[in-house]
């Protein structure tokens, strides 16, 4: 004898099974205009101050070699920064000082120490891992933080325009007096900067950067642990610059005045930059 379910059984065995088709939709990406990406981007950046401590970095070399190298690295927003590379000896044959709008590099990869020293560009790295940005762009990258500072003293502050928003990131242009553009993608939960693009004054892309891990400060905030930037046509190299922090301290207490200066022994000449 076939057996038969009641009509209201049925009824709602099939109701239950119309309701797990069902997606929820995902909720909008929040609004944000271009007064709240500023206030944002101020209170995210006011989080992240300053590091110290080992970066290991992966450089493009000749004939698609990688380099390897270990740099000591004090970096105290928005623009002292101090970068060594060791030798393989694990003493410095390379170092970058930037504080105050002054670039101080010491050079003894030809064998012989040279001192020279200019005003900060966006080229400054240059001098020592081969990346066109400068010093406040790099402090900025290995921070997570978008700077709004102005380029320089007395000079308008750098005008942001909101590029989109989706449910995890907003992306902004910060447009700067002097210099090229730079388009930051950051997160809406934290305020790390997980992507910047950087352009020239003329508007050419020289570099993209991706942050592919994170770290935790003293105070919980998150930073970039690992950074991937791709070098592109217009910076007048190719490849890629990969910057993984191996250990070190964000946001820890103020770095000392001393860790920002670099001068020539005696008797050593200082050149231009």
């Amino acid at each position: 004898m076939t057996r038969h379910l009641p009509a209201l059984v049925v009824v709602v065995v099939a109701l239950a099974l119309g309701a797990a088709c069902v997606t929820t939709p995902a909720p909008p990406p929040p609004a944000i205009d271009d007064g709240a990406a500023r206030a944002r981007l101020v209170e995210d950046a006011a989080r992240r101050q300053r590091f110290e401590g080992v970066v290991k970095a992966s450089l493009p070399g000749i004939e698609g070699a990688v380099v390897n190298a270990t740099l000591d690295v004090a970096a105290q927003a928005p623009s002292q920064l101090s970068v060594a590379v060791r030798s393989f000896f694990e003493v410095p044959q390379q170092i970058l000082v930037a504080s105050d709008g002054t670039v101080t590099v010491y050079d003894a990869t030809s064998g012989s120490a040279r001192f020279a020293r200019g005003p900060a560009t966006d080229q400054s790295l240059k001098n020592v891992l081969g990346l066109p940005l400068g010093p406040d762009d790099a402090i900025a990258l290995l921070l997570g933080r978008a700077p709004l500072e102005a380029s320089r003293p007395g000079w308008p502050a750098p005008r942001v325009r909101v590029l989109g928003v989706d449910a995890e990131t907003f992306t902004v242009a910060i447009e700067r007096a002097g210099r090229g553009a730079v388009h930051w993608q950051v997160r809406h939960g934290d305020g790390v900067v997980v992507a910047a693009t950087f352009f020239t004054g003329d508007g050419r892309r020289v570099l993209d950067a991706k942050v592919t891990d994170r770290n935790a400060g003293d105070d919980g905030v998150a930073f970039p642990r690992r950074i991937v930037v791709t070098l592109l046509a217009d910076s007048g190299r190719s490849g890629e610059v990969v910057l993984t922090v191996q250990d070190g301290r964000f946001n820890g207490p103020p770095l000392p005045p001393e860790a920002f200066i670099l001068e020539p022994p005696p008797g050593i000449p200082l050149g231009a930059l």
